[in-house]
Parts: C-alpha cells; structure tokens; sequence
C-alpha cells in the first residue's frame, strides 16, 4: 500500500498552501516550505507516473502468499497478523518469499518517496 497521503492528496495540499490557504499550518521559513512543496509534487508526479503497478504488484503477491483473494489492506492486516503470530519466522515456510514480497514493498516505496536513497542500479 502506498503511504498516505497520497499523490492526489499530496497535490491537492501543495495547491492549497501555494493558493495560501489558512486552514494549512506550514513553516514560517519560505525555503523549507518550497522544498516541501517540491518533494511533495515530485512525489505526486513518480506516482501519477507509474499508476497503480505498485499496488497490483503488491496485491499479486500477498494474494499467493497467504493464499487468499482480499482488498490489499486486509491483505496486509493478515500478513502482519501472521508475521507477529510467528507463521513467517526464520526456516518456516514461506519466510523467503514474505522477506522478498518486503522488500520488493519497501523498494516501491522507495522509488517513490525518495528514489535518491536507492542505488543507481535499483
């Protein structure tokens, strides 16, 4: 699941603070406000550009791991469920592709939030 808020969300806030918009409580100093701005619409922009890949990805593959079809967020409340009830610990089965399925998660994230943090061949 992408973090939240999300691009639509994260331009529709950059709008409303450039329009100066009251209600929105933003850093007195203009420079980091512009770099939030900017972050913010890149963000928005990497998301727009890649769609919802990310999520049908992530779906695919917590749908074959637990073996069941559900909306990607009770897909992940049951993941989390089961890592924490043990189901995914270390030689059990499954526990490499839930450790792939994590990083592939945390490797999309990535790429959108900051892809800057990642290697050049990631």
């Amino acid at each position: 699941m992408r973090d939240r808020p999300n691009g639509f969300d994260l331009s529709e806030l950059a709008e409303r603070v450039q329009a100066g918009d009251a209600a929105i409580d933003v850093p007195d100093d203009q420079r980091y406000r512009d770099l939030m701005l900017a972050s913010a619409r890149a963000i928005a922009g990497r998301q727009e550009e890649t769609g919802d890949a990310p999520e049908r990805d992530e779906l695919r593959s917590l749908t074959q791991i637990l073996e069941k079809e559900a909306a990607l967020a009770d897909l992940n409340l049951a993941l989390t469920a089961a890592i924490r009830g043990g189901a995914y610990d270390p030689a059990a089965p499954g526990h490499d592709a839930v450790r792939n399925h994590l990083w592939q998660t945390a490797l999309n994230r990535v790429r959108e939030s900051n892809p800057k943090a990642l290697p050049k061949d990631d």
